[in-house]
């Protein structure tokens, strides 16, 4: 029986305790009228943007009611900005449960909380968190002096990548262009390939030089040289962009010479050294005779109203008539030359010779050609068209398949054939010293201003050069560029250094600036208790906020 009683007991005691708890709790959670009535109110204004208008020095506008249920009121307050600066917890009857300060961008850098009377000041960012603001200063610190550490070792890398880009800039402020396409006469051009290949058209050494294959070896050399240079300055300077670095204002890449116009340059200084050649040739033939180099003479069936003109390399007037040379450098194979292959072209141009000089003595006034001409049967025969063959890879050749040519009463002879050539007159001409003086006369009162070859295609070295292109000009203008290229490398080589230190130094300068950045928003930061006192204190706040709505 006793037992039962206590089993009996127990029971009762443990049914009576579960229900008193239940009624507790059932008691903790009712809601009075009044409680229901605000909790209808702020259900009314739970996630609406409400004006803050209470006096403050943070520029705090406006607040974001919640309900949180059950238990507590969420209420969080903005700055104009849309930072939320504090978050505050409120229990059903009004009191604050916890008030929690935030950084000025929504606790990015630091954290106050103050619950129950206490406070907890963290501050953190990312996965940092901190207690006290001497673990930051310390961090700050120790990244300013890895910085100036840095600093230190690029500093000399940046002075002497500015002192070489500044000699860069320099030398190639000092670069001209190398070549031009626009239209220069022959003679110009004649004379600056000379200049660079550092040849002369008065010596027999230089002529064998000018008149080979190779004739512009130098000139093929640096323009070689020009496109590696243009290479690394296209190189050089698309790498300064990439690195967002500033180009080099003068540094520009140099026109090339094409194939086209190297073939047309050293044809041009082969012509030049044949007629040389020739002139030479010609001057040491031991006969009477009067020689006149590169005449231009009025030629009359070219325009209609007016004369055209015709130039002439070598005009010789000699007791067995006027002889009209036009001079060719041409490349001979296995000794031979087949001169059918310039028939079209210099059958033209000898036509011309021939018809320039009948004009001229036929317009004279002069009673010695006049009689001259009545004497001859034919002033054709007087006039003897020659083209001279100059080899430009072997001394002596075999001209081939001259019939044309022969038929056409055109003489195609070599160098070594202009002494017996001169010599050897046609039937019926043989002229007297004062007839051979009258027709060199006519033929210098005839003569019109020089009009020299010009084509398209021509090339002039150094277009802007100011007067006739010298030796030193050419050589200053190699070494500034050969110092573009040094300078290119040197800089080259310091960027790969001064690039690895400076990524480095980044990287440490960017956390420098975190801990920077973190310190200055974390350093000033003040004691805010009066505001949660305040809080605490003032339990009408709700009511204020509902006189709002």
């Amino acid at each position: 029986m006793d037992i039962t009683i206590i089993t009996l007991t127990i029971g009762l005691l443990t049914y009576y305790f579960f229900q008193k708890r239940k009624k507790k709790k059932m008691k903790k959670i009712e809601l009075s009228v009044t409680d229901k009535k605000e909790i209808t109110k702020i259900e009314k204004i739970a996630g609406k943007r409400l004006p803050y208008r209470f006096p403050n020095h943070k520029n705090l506008t406006f607040q974001i009611i919640e309900l949180m249920r059950p238990g507590y009121i969420k209420r969080r307050i903005f700055d104009n900005k849309g930072h939320c600066h504090y978050l505050i917890k409120y229990y059903l009857d009004r009191s604050v449960a916890e008030l929690v300060e935030f950084g000025e961008t929504d606790g990015h850098y630091w954290r106050k909380t103050s619950w129950n009377g206490e406070t907890k000041v963290t501050y953190h960012y990312g996965k940092h968190e901190f207690n006290e603001l001497d673990e930051i200063t310390k961090n700050l610190r120790y990244y300013g002096s890895i910085v100036k550490e840095g600093r230190n070792k690029i500093l000399p890398l940046e002075n002497d990548l500015n002192q070489y880009v500044n000699e860069l800039e320099n030398h190639a402020s000092y670069q001209k262009a190398w070549i031009t396409h626009k239209k220069v006469t022959d003679s110009q051009t004649v004379h600056d390939a000379m200049i660079v290949e550092k040849t002369l058209l008065n010596n027999k050494r230089d002529l064998k030089r000018a008149l080979a294959l190779q004739n512009v070896l130098r000139i093929r050399a640096i323009n070689s040289g020009y496109k590696v240079y243009n290479q690394k300055v296209n190189a050089f300077q698309k790498r300064m962009t990439e690195l967002h670095l500033n180009q080099i204002k003068h540094l520009r890449p140099m026109n090339i010479l094409s194939q086209r116009d190297l073939r047309h340059l050293s044809n041009l200084l082969a012509g030049a050294a044949a007629e040389e050649l020739v002139n030479s040739r010609l001057r040491e033939v031991q006969t009477g005779k009067e020689i006149i180099h590169n005449l231009l003479l009025p030629y009359p069936y070219e325009k209609k109203n007016s004369l055209g003109s015709n130039q002439i390399d070598h005009v010789i007037i000699t007791t067995s008539g006027i002889f009209c040379l036009e001079t060719k450098a041409r490349t001979s194979k296995n000794g031979q030359y087949n001169v059918q292959a310039d028939y079209d072209q210099i059958a033209d141009q000898v036509a011309k010779h021939k018809e320039s000089i009948k004009y001229v003595l036929e317009k004279s006034n002069n009673p010695v050609i006049i009689n001259l001409l009545r004497r001859l049967p034919n002033i054709d025969q007087l006039i003897r068209n020659v083209v001279v063959f100059v080899s430009r890879t072997d001394d002596e050749f075999t001209l081939t398949d001259s019939n044309r040519y022969q038929k056409m009463e055109i003489d195609v002879v070599q160098l070594a054939d202009i002494q017996s050539l001169l010599v050897k007159a046609k039937t019926g001409i043989g002229l007297q010293p004062d007839e051979i003086a009258a027709i060199k006369e006519e033929m210098d009162n005839s003569k019109q201003l020089q009009e020299e070859k010009n084509y398209q295609e021509n090339v002039l070295f150094f277009e802007d050069q100011e007067s006739t292109l010298t030796q030193k000009q050419v050589e200053e203008q190699l070494y500034h560029a050969n110092q573009v290229i040094k300078h290119i490398d040197q800089i080259n080589g310091l960027l790969g250094n001064y690039l690895q230190e400076a990524r480095e130094w980044q990287k440490q300068y960017q956390k420098y600036r975190y801990w920077k950045k973190f310190y200055d928003q974390v350093h000033d930061f003040v004691d805010q208790d009066q505001y949660y006192q305040n809080h605490n204190s003032k339990r009408d706040i709700l009511d204020k906020i509902y006189a709002w709505c």
